[in-house]
C-alpha cells in the first residue's frame, strides 16, 4: 500500500484570553446567545476529587475559543480574574438547561466542577464515548483532531514536560496555556459534529444519546458518593496474612532445602524445573514458564506447587487491595472513590480502576474478607442489586431458542434443567455433578467453548465432553442455530451486534490463520450477548438515577460490579428501596422473558442476607 501524507497543519483560530470582568460579561452573552458551545478545564491533577482549577475553555463556534485563567501561579503581567467570582459567575450558564454542553471525556471535567458547587446540566454530546462507540482505536482529543481533522495539536509534555521534571500546569505561562486550551475547546466542537453525523449513519445515535450519554453524569454521582472502608479490619487483615505468607516461605524454602526469591520467575523456574526435575510444560525466551496455567498443571506432583499457589494468592490480595485500599482513602470524605472507565472494553462493559473494585475474588473465604471491610455509613445499610443469569437469559432471548425460554419462563434452575436434558434424567435425579457440569457448559457456550475446553474445565474425557456438547446442541438446537448464524453475521459485515445495536468489529474473522478465526468466531458470539447483558445494567443504572432523585431519596448508588448494583440505604429507605431498585432493573429492557433480579441487604458488603 502506498503511504498517503495527510498535510496536518497546527490548530488554528481566533482565541482570546479573558481576564476582566467585562470581557467575561462579554464571554457569557456569547455563550448564553450560541445554541451549544465546547468546554474544558485544565486542572492541576488527575484525580477530579483532588484537582485545583487552573483554567477553563470554551468554544462556541468553529474557530473561535476563550480561556478564562483563574489558577496560573507565574509571575506575568497578565492578570487574572478570581477563581470564586468567575466559578460564582458561570454557575447558572453551566447548570441551565437550554444551551447543549460538549465535552471530551466530560466526566473527569463534571466531577471537577462538582468540587466547586456546579452542577453541570445538559451534557449533550462527549467526543471521547462517541469515538469509543465507533470503534476509533485511539480515543485521545489529539490523535482524534489528527486522524479526523488533519490538525496537529501541542502535546501536554510540550508545555509541562515529563518524568521528574514535570511541572504542574499552574506553572504554566497563561499565554502558552491559552492557546493550548482554546485549541482542546475547539477542536472538540468541530470532532462533535464529524462524530455525530459518523454515529447516525452506523445507526449509533439512539445508543449514544440514550444510554453512554445519560451515564455519564450517573458515574459522577456514584465516583463522588464512594465507598467507606473499616480500615481497622484491613490492618488486622494485612498482619495476619503477612504471618501466613511467611510460614508459605518456610514451607517453600523446606521443600527444596534453601532459600530463593519466590517472586523471580527464573530462580522459580530453575528450582521447579532443574533442581526438583519436575516435568515442564511451556518454555519461554528466559526459559521456563512458571505462570499460573502451567503451575495448576503440576498440582499434585510435588507438594511445593500448592505452596507456590497460595502464596501467590495471599500476596497479590494483600498487596492490591489490604494495603493498597486504605492509602486511596480520600482524605476530605473518608471513604475510597474509584473511576469508572466508560470507554475501555470491548463488549460495552463498565471497568473500574483505582482501585479496580470489580477484581476482587467473589468466592473463597479471602474474598469474602476483603469485601466485609466495605462497609455502610453509620445509620446506613449496603443493599446489593444482582441481576440472575442475565447473560444466559440474553442468549435465550437472541437465540429463541424454545427449551432455553421455557426453563425461565417456569422459573426452574436453569443449570439443573440443561443437566436433566441432556443426561435424560428427571429434574428430581440431577446430582451436584451433573449440575456442575451443564453449568460449565450453559457458560461455555457463551464463551465459544470447545470440547477441549469442556475436557479442561470439568475432568471429563475428550470423548464425554464432545459427546455432551453434542447432546447440548441437539436439546437446544435453537441455541446451535443462533451461534452459526452469528458467525456467519460477522464473516459478512465484519461485525456483531447487541440488542441495542451496540457494535464490535471483528474483521479477523476471514483470517486463514485458523487460531486467529477461531479466537475470532469466539469473540463474535460473546459479544452480543455479555454486550447486551452491560446494555441493560446501564440503562437501569440511568433509570434508577433518575427515579431515586424524583423521590428525593437519600439513598446513594456506590459500585457496578459485573451483573450487581451496590447501593447504601439509610435505615429509613431500606423498605422502599428494596421495592424500588428490583422494579426499575427487571424493567430495564423487555426481552422475551423476565429479567429477574435477587437483592441482599446487609452492614458490610462480604456479609449480606
Amino acid at each position: 500500500e502506498e503511504i498517503v501524507r495527510v498535510e496536518t497543519k497546527p490548530p488554528q483560530g481566533d482565541y482570546r484570553i479573558i481576564n476582566t470582568t467585562p470581557a467575561l460579561d462579554e464571554l457569557l452573552n456569547r455563550l448564553s446567545a450560541a445554541k451549544s458551545f465546547a468546554f474544558d478545564l485544565e486542572t492541576t491533577s488527575l484525580d477530579p476529587m483532588s484537582a485545583q482549577l487552573v483554567g477553563l475553555s470554551f468554544s462556541p463556534a468553529p474557530a473561535e475559543a476563550y480561556y478564562i485563567p483563574v489558577g496560573h501561579l507565574g509571575l506575568e503581567q497578565i492578570e487574572q480574574l478570581s477563581l470564586e467570582q468567575v466559578i460564582a459567575r458561570l454557575k447558572s450558564l453551566l447548570e441551565d438547561n437550554t444551551s447543549a454542553k460538549l465535552t471530551h471525556n466530560g466526566k473527569y471535567d463534571m466531577a471537577v466542577l462538582a468540587e466547586y458547587g456546579i452542577n453541570v446540566k445538559n451534557l449533550t454530546f462527549d467526543t471521547m464515548v462517541a469515538a469509543y462507540l465507533l470503534g476509533e482505536k485511539s480515543l485521545g482529543l489529539k490523535a482524534l483532531a489528527f486522524s479526523k481533522l488533519a490538525i496537529e495539536m501541542t502535546p501536554i509534555t510540550d508545555l509541562i514536560g515529563s518524568g521528574a521534571k514535570q511541572i504542574s500546569m499552574s506553572q504554566v505561562e497563561i499565554a502558552r496555556a491559552a492557546d493550548y486550551a482554546c485549541a482542546d475547546a475547539d477542536m472538540t466542537l468541530r470532532l462533535a459534529e464529524l462524530l455525530e453525523a459518523e454515529l447516525h449513519r452506523q445507526e449509533l445515535w439512539q445508543l449514544f444519546s440514550q444510554v453512554e450519554l445519560p451515564l455519564v453524569p450517573v458515574l459522577v454521582h456514584m465516583e463522588r458518593n464512594g465507598v467507606a472502608l473499616d480500615t481497622e479490619m484491613l490492618r488486622e487483615m494485612s498482619h495476619r496474612l503477612g504471618e501466613q505468607l511467611l510460614k508459605l516461605e518456610a514451607e517453600i524454602y523446606n521443600s527444596v532445602g534453601h532459600q530463593f526469591n519466590i517472586n523471580s520467575p527464573q530462580q522459580l523456574s530453575t528450582v521447579l524445573f532443574e533442581e526438583l526435575r519436575l516435568a515442564p510444560a511451556r518454555k519461554t525466551k528466559g526459559g521456563y514458564s512458571t505462570g499460573a496455567a502451567v503451575l495448576e498443571e503440576l498440582l499434585g506432583i510435588h507438594p511445593i506447587i500448592e505452596f507456590i499457589l497460595d502464596y501467590r494468592q495471599l500476596s497479590k490480595i494483600k498487596s492490591t487491595y489490604i494495603d493498597a485500599l486504605p492509602s486511596l482513602i480520600n482524605p476530605k470524605t473518608r471513604r475510597v472513590h474509584t473511576s469508572f472507565n466508560q470507554t475501555r472494553t470491548a463488549t460495552g462493559r463498565l471497568s473500574s480502576s483505582e482501585p479496580n473494585l470489580q477484581n476482587i475474588p467473589a468466592r473463597g473465604e479471602l474474598g469474602k474478607e476483603v469485601r466485609q471491610a466495605f462497609i455502610s455509613a453509620a445509620g446506613s445499610y449496603l443493599l446489593a442489586a444482582d441481576y440472575s443469569q442475565i447473560d444466559l437469559r440474553c442468549l435465550a432471548h437472541l437465540s429463541q431458542d424454545k427449551s432455553l425460554l421455557d426453563a425461565f419462563r417456569r422459573d426452574e434452575d436453569i443449570h439443573s434443567a440443561t443437566a436433566a436434558q441432556v443426561f435424560g434424567v428427571k429434574p428430581s435425579e440431577v446430582t451436584p455433578d451433573m449440575r456442575r457440569v451443564a453449568k460449565t457448559v450453559n457458560f461455555g457456550v457463551i464463551y465459544g467453548m470447545s470440547d477441549y475446553g469442556l475436557e479442561q474445565a470439568t475432568g471429563l474425557s475428550r470423548e464425554e465432553a464432545t459427546q455432551f456438547i453434542a447432546a447440548y446442541f441437539e436439546k437446544y438446537p435453537g441455541v446451535k442455530q443462533y451461534l452459526e448464524s452469528t458467525k456467519e453475521q460477522a464473516r459478512k459485515k465484519g461485525y456483531v451486534q447487541t440488542i441495542l445495536g451496540r457494535r464490535r468489529s471483528i474483521p479477523e474473522i476471514n483470517s486463514s490463520n485458523r487460531q486467529v478465526r477461531e479466537a475470532a468466531e469466539r469473540m463474535a458470539i460473546n459479544m452480543p450477548v455479555q454486550g447486551t447483558s452491560a446494555d441493560i445494567i446501564k440503562v437501569a443504572m440511568i433509570n434508577l438515577d433518575g427515579e431515586m432523585e424524583k423521590r428525593q431519596l437519600k439513598s446513594k448508588m456506590l459500585l457496578q460490579v459485573h451483573d450487581e448494583l451496590i447501593f447504601e440505604v439509610p435505615q429509613a429507605e431500606v423498605e422502599e428501596m428494596r421495592q424500588l431498585v428490583p422494579e426499575i432493573m427487571s424493567k430495564a429492557l423487555t426481552l422475551s422473558i423476565p429479567l429477574k433480579v435477587a437483592i441482599k441487604v446487609g452492614k458490610n458488603w462480604g456479609e449480606m442476607e
